[in-house]
């Protein structure tokens, strides 16, 4: 399991005329451009595989200066893998508004195509963050293995399209599809 803390800068930090480079660390040092995590400019990307969906959801809308996320490299049969974008800044147009895109694509681990999803909203026609804060994609997938999918390690794709500046962020990570621990998991069958 991995921790990944994601730094949230509030407004009073910095003036806006501070000159940011992606993805910083706590001691505002920029961040080396990573299979899941890219940036271009002052703009970035970030793919993360959480550990806790809903627990980062509950905690989405809550200021802070550190976003905390455990992340995963691995999912049980059956259960819920979410995939999410993390974004900082975007091209803005005369509005100031976003218009960025994602697609995912998943890889089994047979090499087979195990799911190709077509561009969705990541952040479109919304302000652009401000002061180098944090936004999360609208458009995230969950995924399940089911019983006649492969065990092993299946590789995601993410790809960001920002349309005001024709840049593209491709983000890449990977899960280990493991067996269910759990005891009973197969479905109760009726007794005669």
């Amino acid at each position: 399991m991995n921790n990944i803390n994601l730094l949230i800068i509030h407004l009073l930090l910095f003036t806006p005329t501070s000159v940011f480079s992606g993805w910083t660390d706590l001691e505002g040092k920029s961040c080396k451009d990573t299979p899941d995590r890219k940036s271009i400019g002052k703009n970035g990307t970030w793919l993360i595989l959480p550990d806790n969906e809903k627990d980062v959801f509950s905690r989405w809308d809550t200021p802070s200066d550190i976003f905390h996320v455990k992340s995963t490299n691995s999912i049980e049969r059956g259960k819920i893998l979410s995939v999410l974008v993390f974004f900082i800044g975007c091209g803005a147009d005369k509005d100031n508004k976003c218009n960025l895109v994602v697609k995912y694509r998943i890889i089994r681990p047979d090499g087979k195509i195990y799911a190709d999803i077509p561009y969705q909203e990541a952040w479109v026609g919304k302000p652009a963050p401000i002061n180098n804060t944090i936004g999360l994609s609208m458009g995230y997938i969950q995924i399940i293995i089911d019983p006649g999918d492969p065990l092993g390690k299946y590789t995601v794709h993410a790809t960001v399209y920002d349309n005001n500046l024709k840049s593209t962020y491709a983000l890449e990570t990977n899960f280990v599809a493991l067996e269910s621990k759990s005891i009973n998991n197969k479905l109760p069958q009726p007794k005669r």
